[in-house]
Order: structure tokens, then sequence, then C-alpha cells
């Protein structure tokens, strides 16, 4: 458990696929006291658990941001929904340390947030890297030991393959190559296909295979990789360069128990993962002890603690007016066919 009495208050109006949900959790396990001001917010059928509602009462909403000392922004800042309905809210957060995280691909109406000075700017270790350079790469967390989290090391005869992009119908990224895909799973594969789902549900299917797609289409993987890694699957993404780079700057290791394919290469992959079974729970193993390692609350807590400190040194009345190095943080040690 991290030794800290440090309050933080995360703002966001998209689930981001529960990203800053889980980050809240991880951190509570760690020992912060943190919380999540956000939307209940559901995209068709998927929906995602949150914590403290926009629209609760105001005293409540001013006493956490009061009490907090870091704000935690997600995608967006000062022009954000939170603020045009609670303009009060601006004047008390202003001048606390806070930092931004980008969870999207980059699109002109960051830029403004982007430019801001006092902002300490963070990205998803993902496919975002590549996108935001002036970003510090920082890991998407997942509770591994979370009952939907952990390995239930189920052993299906033949093995299911788990494919789950939230549309089926968007391009690369947000349909996870979903026309790339099917085509190889139709080829004999036993698959479930789950799509348009609450993520519970979504969840709980997955924990239930042995194999899980992520896409392999953008180089890159999603929070569903991480998820499925947890709950030790064999995790098949399209990790380039750039990607291994940025979970090399989060773990410090390059590593990694995914199984790396493309278009051209999915099926031999997958054969080999459904044939071969001492492989096959090898890299099951491997995924679940990667993220024992590298995903524990107390790694990533650790992480942004690093981050919080340097966002409250940029705000200490001790450094103010003299001329500031910037340094980043050192690594951290359904349908069933």
């Amino acid at each position: 458990m991290v030794e800290t009495g440090l309050r933080v208050v995360h703002i966001s109006w998209d689930p981001l696929s529960a990203a800053p949900y889980r980050l809240v959790q991880v951190q509570r396990i760690a020992g912060l006291t943190a919380h999540l001001i956000s939307e209940d917010l559901s995209y068709g059928y998927r929906s995602y658990p949150h914590d403290v509602l926009m629209s609760e009462d105001r005293d409540r909403l001013a006493h956490l941001l009061e009490e907090a000392d870091v704000i935690h922004y997600h995608n967006w800042w000062r022009e954000g929904e939170f603020f045009q309905r609670h303009p009060w809210a601006w004047s008390m957060v202003r001048r606390k340390p806070s930092v931004i995280q980008f969870h999207s691909p980059r699109a002109p109406w960051y830029e403004k947030q982007l430019g801001a000075p006092g902002l300490l700017k963070l990205v998803v270790a993902q496919y975002h890297v590549r996108e935001y350079p002036e970003c510090i790469p920082v890991p998407n967390a997942v509770p591994i030991d979370d009952p939907l989290h952990r390995p239930l090391e189920i052993d299906n005869e033949p093995p299911v393959v788990a494919y789950t992009p939230p549309i089926c119908d968007g391009t690369g990224w947000y349909d996870k190559g979903f026309a790339e895909t099917m085509p190889v799973l139709e080829r004999g594969f036993r698959y479930l296909l789950a799509t348009n789902t609450p993520w519970e549900q979504v969840m709980g299917l997955r924990q239930r295979c042995d194999i899980a797609i992520d896409e392999v289409v953008t180089g890159s993987y999603h929070m569903c990789s991480l998820e499925s890694l947890s709950q030790g699957l064999a995790t098949v993404a399209g990790l380039d360069g750039c990607t291994i780079d940025a979970l090399e700057a989060v773990t410090g290791t390059r590593a990694h128990p995914w199984v790396v394919a493309g278009p051209e290469t999915l099926e031999r992959e997958l054969r080999d993962l459904v044939e071969d079974a001492d492989y096959r729970w090898a890299k099951r193993q491997e995924a679940r002890q990667y993220m024992e390692r590298y995903w524990s609350a107390g790694a990533v807590a650790g992480r942004f603690l690093e981050i919080y400190a340097m966002a409250l040194e940029r705000r200490s009345p001790a450094v103010s007016g003299r001329r500031r190095r910037s340094r980043r943080p050192a690594p951290a040690a359904g349908l069933l066919v």
C-alpha cells in the first residue's frame, strides 16, 4: 500500500471505457483518497460504472473540490462539460495543482489545453503516444484483483476466442478492425462476439474464454487488452514498435505477453493458440504474471504519485519565480459460435 494522505479528484465527462473510474479504484486500493466526478453516460447498450455524478448536490461537489490536493482532468479541462454546468467551480480549482490525461485520438479541440502552460499533460501509453509527443506516457489502470479482472482458468474444448469490439461499423481504432477480424474468426474458430453490450456483462463473458483478440489494425492495444491479460487469457494485438516503446516507458521493460499479429498473420497465430494447449496455457500464465508485476495497484498508483509530485512542485511557493527544469518520472517498477 502506498503511504500517502493525498486527496485526488478526477473530472471526466465521458466514461472513456471506465478508465478514470478504474484509476480511482486502483488509487483507493493503494491508499489514496480519490473520487471521480463524471456523468452516467451510455452509448447504445454500452454502460459503465460511476462514482460521483456532476448532477449531485452542489455542497458535496464543492466539498470534494475544496479538499482536493490535486485535480486530475480526463480529456477536457476548463472548456469541459463540468465547468459549463458549474461555472462557480472554476474559481475553486484554478490554482490547484492539476494534470490532464488524454485518452482519445488527437483532435483540434484539444489544442488549447495542450498549450496551457500550468497544466501537466499525460497520455495513455497506447496508440496515442505517437499523437501526443509532448505528453508523459501513463498506464491505463485496471484493478487486477477485482472479481471481474481475476482469472477463472476455465479450459474450454475447443478453446473459445473472445472478440469484443464496441461497435462494428466504425473505423479501425473505434471498431477494432471488425472488417479484417471477423472473416478470420469465421474460418472454423469457436468464438464469442460481444458488441454494444454493457461493460460488466462483457467482462463476465470474456472471463470464461481462453483467448482474446483486441485488434490487429492500428499497431496498438486498448483497455480490453489489459482486461484480458488480467483475466489470464492469451491475448492477441498488433503491437508495433511505437507501442512497445510506450509500454517500456511505463514498465521499464520491452518484454510483454501479447501474441502479436496483423491481419495477414491473425489466422496463423490463432491456429497455434488453439492447437497447442501447452503454448496457450503458457501465454495465459504469462499474461497474468505480467499484470501482477507491472499493473499492481502499488505500481500504477506509484507512477501517478510521481506525476502528482511534479504538479505539486510546480505550484509550490518555494519554487515560484525561479526556472524549473522539465523532468519525467522514471518507470515504475454475446454470441457464442
